[in-house]
């Protein structure tokens, strides 16, 4: 289990209340792993309820299942890298876990069957892993349409996209204060949405239809953050292999 990703899969059903608790575990993971229910209620100034009541709203039976799932499937890595290069190996892993953790085969199903499929990156960087990935779906005949530019998103969104096409949104942060009203529209129009962001809770995550995150961990270098397109690619480079299995075992059963 990660905590953000469970946030962002129920950031609709919880209430101020919940997310002031989600906020305070999200700052402190390490020490709500050793804490009882009462101490996190109190930390929190709520009660027991309000945390029982956000655990089940994240889908566990109760605060100690909630808990023994934070202690056995946190991918966060307890030992932090000494060097940007060091990082590598680490988020590629964690790149890796967390696209086994994710329910992949909706995506793929949604993937194969989308009469069209849009593409967007909020930035450069994102759009040429995305030029990467639609050129490898060139010999499995799908063709993504890379949008190139936040006004042409804008004009394929008011104009084109339809309920049975798939729109993919790749974000470093999944801020999305540049799209926000575009990303908007097409939850108001009932389009599909598949976010690939970070590794955190943030409004992109949590509008999408469905979410497949990466971990690129940043260094601040001349006051500017520095991060790694590589776990972008990885995570790319497995949907792709992903769909690869399923048109093998389409045909397997023709």
């Amino acid at each position: 289990m990660n905590l953000e990703a469970l946030i962002n899969q129920h950031y609709s059903e919880l209430n101020e209340n919940d997310l002031h608790i989600v906020q305070y575990m999200m700052q402190h993971k390490e020490s709500v792993k050793q804490m009882t229910i009462t101490m996190l209620a109190k930390e929190t100034l709520t009660s027991k309820s309000s945390v029982l009541r956000l655990t089940k709203k994240l889908g566990f039976s109760g605060f100690s299942e909630f808990k023994y799932a934070l202690k056995d499937n946190d991918i966060s890595n307890s030992l932090p890298a000494t060097s940007f290069s060091s990082m590598q190996a680490i988020d590629l892993n964690g790149t890796a876990k967390l696209f086994n953790q994710q329910q992949i085969r909706p995506i793929i199903e949604h993937f194969h069957s989308a009469k069209n499929i849009y593409c967007y990156g909020t930035g450069w960087g994102q759009r040429t892993v995305l030029k990467n990935f639609n050129r490898g779906m060139i010999d499995l005949k799908k063709f993504p349409l890379l949008l190139e530019s936040l006004s042409e998103f804008k004009v394929i969104v008011q104009r084109a996209v339809q309920p049975d096409d798939l729109v993919i949104i790749v974000s470093l942060s999944g801020d999305i204060k540049q799209t926000e009203q575009v990303t908007r529209l097409l939850k108001m129009k009932n389009i599909p949405i598949l976010s690939i962001t970070n590794l955190s809770n943030n409004v992109l995550a949590s509008m999408a239809t469905y979410n497949l995150y990466f971990q690129s961990t940043p260094v601040n270098y001349m006051g500017e953050d520095m991060y790694s397109l590589l776990p972008i690619f990885q995570l790319m480079d497995s949907l792709r292999r992903e769909y690869v299995d399923y048109l093998m075992e389409l045909d397997e059963s023709n």
